[in-house]
């Protein structure tokens, strides 16, 4: 479903956008939207009394790619003292003024019109009145959202000198836009479909397995990514374990990856057990990044052929049922090009702009360096470490029904063996 609205950012942390002083004017490169824009001097930070944010999102559906542009009516000094508060000290008011301040400047969509969804065919002709055509490039034609409605009743809320400043760059992003260049948009992982995957890994008694061994006894191989920590893994494995067996007569096999067995075997065998999950499942492989451009979200599924061509862009997140994957199969199978939807799921990021900083501190409110951090969506789940600043850091499209929780905690700290939420702080970064 395309999404056209205001996306607000509870950011503490801003990134500076065009912050050299001695330039005129800054390029940036969207790679993922197929957009390179040049910005005028007036939009560099440094001069501003707010702070501009380009905050791009890349692929959201198959064909749609779309980039989002915020303005934020406080001063540098304002955000930089409000950064300067611990955890525990950062108040809900607190927030809430970051969030009235925070407004759409502009969006932008990137649509490839022949590879969209009826669902989303259907839709962008109800919103084409608000959505302006600016430029065709390739197969993508790009549009500029009206923001009428939204852009009012953000300059309700702040103050005339940043409203002069909003509405001055609002002008000038036309200009902006009339001087983008255009370029095929770089979707992480499509360039290895058609490829030939190899790989040699153990299975969870030290096996050794090679993957042409797997691949060539079946038409199409489903290997499935996930780990103990992992509950939207977990909550599909009986479904995997039944699929698997039922598929089996269809020359059809489901293999998984625990990429957490070196640390957790007992707790990966356990889980197999208890969910009847009887396929074969691997040890850890160590360049998953690079063999299947694997942006480290789970569970993350591939499907193969018996050569070990991998055949479409991977399925990232749990399904709502078996059917979800069994489609992708019986595309495979009848030989048709199969298009595999980009769900909105967390993945890691540096700590930078579009992300979800998920900040644990102890009871005194100093950093906890090295714990690690569970981040889930309603489909997917990412583990990332706290650095020295105890900051664990996820991008991802701004959304409800994210949690967090600590697996581990350093020696020093006491942690329960379960789940439990705990008391962290979810800021967006810029």
């Amino acid at each position: 479903m395309i999404l056209i609205g205001t996306i607000l950012l509870a950011a503490l942390l801003l990134a500076a956008f065009g912050n050299s002083a001695a330039a005129d004017e800054t390029k940036e490169v969207f790679e993922e939207n197929g957009l390179a824009l040049t910005f005028p001097e007036a939009f560099n930070n440094d001069r501003l009394k707010g702070v501009f944010t380009p905050n791009p999102f890349g692929q959201i559906d198959d064909g749609i790619f779309y980039i989002t542009f915020i303005y934020t009516a406080m001063s540098r000094e304002e955000i930089a003292a409000m950064s300067e508060k611990s955890t525990e000290e950062i108040t809900d008011d607190d927030l809430a003024v970051i969030r009235s301040r925070q407004g759409l400047l502009a969006a932008v969509y990137s649509i490839n019109v022949s590879a969209l969804s009826p669902e989303n065919t259907a839709y962008l002709e109800k919103q084409k009145e608000r959505m302006t055509e600016f430029a065709t490039a390739g197969d993508l034609t790009y549009y500029r959202v009206n923001l009428t409605e939204e852009s009012e009743e953000f300059l309700s809320r702040i103050e005339p000198a940043f409203q002069e400043e909003y509405r001055a760059l609002q002008a000038a992003f036309g200009d902006v836009l009339k001087n983008a260049e255009f370029f095929t948009p770089v979707i992480p992982g499509a360039d290895l479909i058609g490829q030939v995957v190899r790989f040699e890994a153990t299975d969870l008694d030290g096996n050794p397995i090679r993957s042409e061994d797997i691949f060539r006894d079946h038409e199409i191989t489903m290997v499935n990514l996930w780990a103990t920590w992992c509950h939207n893994c977990i909550d599909e494995m009986t479904g995997l374990g039944e699929m698997a067996r039922r598929l089996t007569g269809r020359n059809v096999a489901v293999v998984g990856i625990c990429t957490d067995a070196d640390d957790e075997p007992e707790a990966c065998r356990r889980i197999l057990k208890e969910h009847n999950a009887d396929y074969l499942n691997l040890m850890p492989i160590e360049n998953l990044e690079e063999l299947l451009g694997w942006q480290g979200s789970l569970p993350t599924s591939y499907f193969f052929d018996r050569e070990g061509r991998l055949l479409c862009m991977p399925f990232r997140g749990a399904p709502a049922t078996m059917d979800e994957y069994e489609e992708v199969i019986d595309g495979l199978l009848a030989g048709k090009e199969v298009s595999v939807e980009v769900p909105d799921i967390p993945h890691t990021a540096a700590n930078d702009k579009g992300a979800y900083r998920v900040i644990v501190s102890d009871s005194e409110g100093n950093p906890v360096p090295g714990a690690r951090v569970q981040f889930c969506s309603d489909t997917a789940c990412m583990m990332e470490m706290t650095d020295e600043n105890g900051i664990a850091v996820f991008k991802t499209e701004e959304g409800p029904g994210y949690t967090a929780h600590v697996l581990k905690a350093p020696a020093e700290f006491a942690a329960d063996d379960t789940y439990c939420d705990i008391p962290v702080t979810l800021h967006k970064a810029p």
